[in-house]
């Protein structure tokens, strides 16, 4: 295996593995988590635990998307998981600086780092 190659799997590894971290505690209903997305009453007009196991289920997936899209290696596999992955990154973003009284900026930070990976991944997959 090439450079190119160990780093692209690896950031798909790395991307899989941070969106299992968030999605695990919305899943199992970490206090963390449900009193994060009882700040999102205002702007989602959803039960919050509703929207939270949503959500989890939803960046399981993605990280599954991206497990499965390391293995594979098909572009239109890799196309969904980061048009998901960045699709998702911006939602985030948008509930931290709407939703939330403060944004965590840890959380802001993780949010911009993966929509930059999804958009330079999705740049690469659409020129193959």
């Amino acid at each position: 295996m090439n450079r190119t190659t160990i780093l692209n799997k690896a950031s798909n590894i790395i991307a899989a593995a941070l969106m299992i971290f968030f999605a695990i505690p919305k899943l199992l209903g970490a206090e963390k988590s449900i009193q994060g997305f009882e700040q999102f009453k205002s702007l989602v007009p959803l039960d919050p635990n509703v929207f939270r196991v949503f959500t989890g289920v939803v960046e399981f997936i993605i990280a599954l998307l991206l497990i499965f899209y390391t293995i594979k290696n098909t572009n239109n596999l890799g196309k969904l998981a980061y048009f998901l992955l960045l699709s998702t990154m911006i939602g985030g973003l948008i509930m931290e600086f709407f939703a939330r009284p403060e944004p965590a900026m840890p959380l802001v930070i993780i949010a911009i780092i993966l929509s930059v990976l999804s958009v330079f991944k999705l740049k690469s997959l659409l020129k193959k």
